[in-house]
């Protein structure tokens, strides 16, 4: 098992949850079992959870790494629009291929 804590900047929602969750630290746990192989030790995700806080209690939540991952990129996309658009964005290519006809000329 392994734990790690992420952070989301914003409120988000993950397929399974009753609501919106705030902003803030979550704890996300990952059991995986090892796989018999010959070549070398590998391992299989087998679940992950999230720990969501209700008052003083706290919620397990199974969820999907792979959404969790995606969740968590676009809250980083929403970055401060004082900054400029992440390269991988649409108005980022944009801005990037203007710079770059703006130097051949």
């Amino acid at each position: 098992m392994t734990s790690k804590t992420v952070t989301f900047q914003r409120p988000f929602i993950l397929t399974g949850f009753d609501g919106v969750q705030p902003a803030g630290k979550y704890t996300v746990e990952t059991e995986e079992e090892q796989l018999d192989t010959v070549l070398a030790p590998a391992w299989k995700k087998t679940i992950t959870i999230i720990h969501l806080k209700k008052g003083i209690s706290t919620e397990y939540q199974a969820i999907d790494p792979t959404e969790l991952h995606e969740a968590l990129m676009r809250d980083g996309a929403q970055n401060d629009p004082a900054l400029p658009p992440p390269a991988s964005s649409v108005k980022g290519r944009h801005d990037r291929a203007r710079a770059v006809r703006r130097k051949k000329f």
